[in-house]
């Protein structure tokens, strides 16, 4: 409970500093590149986050649960949403830098629309379909829907999101480095004075944050779907909780677009 505290701590000091420094940096630029699409959708994504870490704070601190089961639902809806939806414009960012894309405007708002989209009208309703709809939950308990994970249908979904996460996250790595190291060669030693390298090292970036943020709570969870069963005293629930935390973390990301590590 004391290491889920306190990355969540860090998670609303640190995103909350991003967020309002990237904020005040974008409305003084007024760009409205693709790029500048995606970067101001993380950020929105990331408030939507951050405005439930108090929630989850609370409970926490307090061992109790006092927002109702609906809040409940929504406050554990919203991590996993944050989760895959940054996780897709990352891979986008990661793709445009990659292959050298350029889509206009338009066709940039189109398709953040869509996942904006997909993710209020498909996945939130399907996550609240199945998530915490076991009658045996307690009203002032929160965050352990552990008894979901019997159903067949939940399980086949977590095995989806999981090949789907770990293979685009495999694949694009070995592109991403297989490119760095072809430009590391090709520029060597200047390479920090070609535009085109650091381009492609600032993208590794997005990938570190996956492999650090998101990978760690994905190869856990098929360990937990796996093992639930002896689970008896539910001794895997606060290891998936504080990985979960852990996802979090990629709010921080803002405060290195502002320092020019990734952006």
């Amino acid at each position: 409970r004391t290491i889920l505290i306190a990355l969540y701590i860090v998670d609303l000091a640190g995103g909350t500093l991003g967020v309002i420094m990237m904020s005040r940096q974008l409305f003084q630029r007024r760009s409205q590149s693709g790029m500048t699409i995606i970067i101001s959708s993380l950020l929105v994504l990331h408030i939507l986050m951050l405005l439930s870490i108090p929630f989850r704070l609370s409970y926490y601190i307090s061992r109790e649960w006092k927002f109702g089961w609906l809040a409940c639902q929504l406050t554990s809806a919203i991590i996993y949403i944050h989760m895959y939806i940054t996780f897709t414009f990352y891979v986008a960012i990661i793709t445009i830098r990659l292959f050298r894309l350029e889509f206009k405007r338009c066709c940039t708002a189109t398709w953040v629309a869509a996942v904006w989209l997909l993710g209020a009208l498909v996945i939130t309703p399907v996550f609240l379909s199945y998530y915490g709809t076991s009658n045996s939950y307690h009203s002032s308990e929160c965050f352990q829907f552990h008894k979901d994970m019997e159903k067949v249908a939940m399980v086949i979904i977590n095995y989806c999101l999981i090949a789907v996460l770990v293979s685009v996250c495999a694949v694009l790595t070995v592109i991403q480095l297989s490119v760095i190291c072809r430009l590391a060669v090709k520029y060597w030693p200047d390479i920090n004075s070609h535009v085109e390298f650091r381009a492609q090292a600032k993208s590794f970036f997005f990938i570190l944050v996956t492999l650090v943020c998101f990978i760690p709570h994905h190869v856990f969870r098929v360990y937990y779907i796996q093992n639930r069963h002896l689970d008896k005293d539910h001794k895997l629930l606060p290891y998936n909780e504080v990985l979960l935390a852990l996802t979090t973390m990629c709010c921080l990301d803002m405060l290195c677009f502002l320092a020019g590590i990734a952006h």
